[in-house]
């Protein structure tokens, strides 16, 4: 590892950061803090969570902006129906006071956020999608809020100074970093002692009928796609989950079990509202052309149609809600 060293006058205090997604150490000796500039952000657009490039080709494509800007619009759209019942757990979980400061990883278009702004006095968000923060933004205008505050960049590496925070959340985002373990360190120092933390992790696919659906319809697209198995290393598993909560620090820990269902209609709306709203199909989509897509759609429907009317209730999809404080 290679080491950077910038002085600035006499010797006072050291200090280093060694960069997990880059193979360099920075030293810095100062005395005057303010002495030294804070260095300007890298730009945000296209930009990956840190250690996407050095990761095998193996890894999850959700980790990266690419496919999060692809669906930016869509799924804003499709996805509040579903997604506030479960921002609306977290919330409810977390017991907001009024005057409190919160955190938003992995924000998205606001989905959450937009409603712990009803609940606290300052909401920060942050996400490294700059087409997702653009339509976050317009919706802040939209909605004429003036205290919340978004900031595009890494969530692993998070921009605020330690104890900023009185709870801090994540809807479906943490669970795709290539280094959820970080994430989860960044949360603890970023949060004030006894401050809370609400992140949700989907089930294993096997337990949510949506999930099922959706795959379903994927294969028909591409047989080939491997059915998802179930993963012991990573948020699906609720023992994983609540490990990596108590290494990165925190206690009184729960892991719940939360189910929502999901709006169907019609076939054709029902998968207009998975393309819109689905990265994985954007990205999916992206990958044979738009001619082509629309000749292999026609199975994906043709697949709806026979299965959606066999159905009994509404679709559901499970998911896990992990809860505890600093």
């Amino acid at each position: 590892m290679e080491t950077f060293k910038v002085t600035n006058c006499d010797l006072k205090r050291k200090t280093r950061w060694a960069l997990p997604q880059y193979p360099i150490r920075l030293e810095i000796t100062i005395c005057d803090l303010k002495s030294i500039p804070p260095p300007s952000p890298p730009p945000c657009r296209g930009r990956a969570r840190a250690g996407v490039e050095t990761m095998s080709q193996n890894a999850n494509p959700l980790s990266t902006s690419e496919p999060w800007n692809l669906v930016a619009d869509g799924y804003a759209e499709t996805t509040m129906l579903v997604f506030k019942q479960f921002a609306d757990e977290a919330i409810a979980a977390s017991k907001l006071k009024p005057h409190s400061t919160v955190l938003d990883v992995a924000c998205g278009p606001g989905t959450l956020a937009l409603r712990l702004a009803q609940h606290a006095e300052q909401v920060h968000g942050i996400d490294f999608s700059e087409a997702m923060l653009a339509v976050f933004r317009n919706k802040i205008e939209q909605a004429g809020h003036r205290n919340i505050a978004l900031h595009c960049g890494d969530a692993q590496t998070l921009p605020y100074a330690d104890a900023t925070f009185d709870a801090a959340f994540s809807l479906f985002g943490l669970m795709f970093f290539p280094d959820r373990q970080q994430g989860f360190a960044e949360i603890h120092r970023t949060l004030k002692p006894g401050g809370s933390i609400a992140i949700t992790s989907w089930a294993p696919v096997d337990q949510s009928p949506a999930m099922q659906t959706m795959f379903g319809a994927l294969r028909a697209i591409k047989p080939d796609l491997p059915q998802p198995q179930r993963s012991v290393t990573t948020l699906e598993n609720p023992e994983r989950f609540k490990q990596e909560m108590q290494e990165a620090g925190f206690r009184n820990i729960e892991i719940r079990s939360v189910t929502k269902a999901f709006p169907t209609g019609s076939t054709g709306e029902f998968w207009d509202n998975m393309v819109k709203g689905s990265a994985p199909i954007q990205m999916m989509k992206k990958g044979l052309g738009e001619a082509l897509w629309r000749e292999k759609e026609k199975l994906a429907l043709a697949w709806l149609e026979e299965m959606l009317p066999t159905l009994k209730g509404p679709l559901t999809s499970d998911a896990w809600l992990g809860v505890g404080v600093k």
